[in-house]
């Protein structure tokens, strides 16, 4: 009886750690945004992991971590990069056309 009662505290020690720990697994998540990619054509409300830098988990289910930022109303384009370039001289049309 002893054992069984120690197994079980062990499990449930055991899942407790597991849930604070993935509790807190990504360093910044951004939760409710309208989250588009329009290669995937994936255009939902849902919540967005980054670890160290990257984006780990598009979710809908509830995430934490070290920072939050609530993006409720708001469009999260996650993988966007800005290839938007303006230069009025002639030496930087070439840098910006990806020429040299």
């Amino acid at each position: 009886m002893k054992r069984l009662t120690f197994l079980t505290a062990c499990l449930f020690l055991g899942l407790w750690l597991a849930a604070r720990s993935t509790a807190t697994d990504y360093d910044l998540f951004i939760n409710n945004g309208r989250v588009m990619d329009p290669e995937t054509k994936y255009d939902q409300v849902a919540n967005v992991g980054i670890k160290d830098g990257k984006i780990a988990v598009i979710t809908k289910d509830a995430i934490k971590g070290r920072e939050a930022i609530d993006a409720t109303g708001l469009v999260v384009a996650p993988g966007f990069i800005d290839t938007h370039f303006r230069w009025t001289r002639p030496v930087g049309y070439k840098p910006g056309c990806g020429t040299v």
